[in-house]
């Protein structure tokens, strides 16, 4: 599975990261995003207006890599365990694509 976790919450990403290595997900990539809302209502002047109604967080993180069902869940556990719901208090939103096919050399 490819993993894509939009960290809405960016406090919470040395947690994340480790509940993710600890789970065994160490080969991923951490992005740095702008919610779109947030981008239209501060960048653009006639959507200023929209600021109240717009969903968004302003800044967040994506972190994207392999990883199994499995180990989400274990890592989403150890995040729960030490006083982190990121899915109970939507701190962040994942999204699992299954893969048919990955290539990878030796590392």
């Amino acid at each position: 599975m490819y993993m894509i976790m939009h960290l809405l919450e960016e406090k919470y990403l040395d947690d994340v990261m480790m509940a993710l290595v600890e789970a065994g997900v160490d080969n991923t990539m951490v992005l740095s995003g702008e919610n779109l809302s947030h981008k239209l209502t501060m960048d653009m002047p006639i959507f200023a207006g929209f600021r109240k109604t717009l969903r968004g967080h302003g800044y967040s993180k994506i972190i994207m890599g392999m990883a199994s069902k499995n180990q989400v869940d274990f890592a989403l556990d150890e995040l729960l365990n030490a006083g982190v719901d990121l899915i109970g208090k939507s701190l962040a939103e994942i999204t699992l694509i299954p893969v048919d096919h990955y290539y990878r050399g030796d590392v």
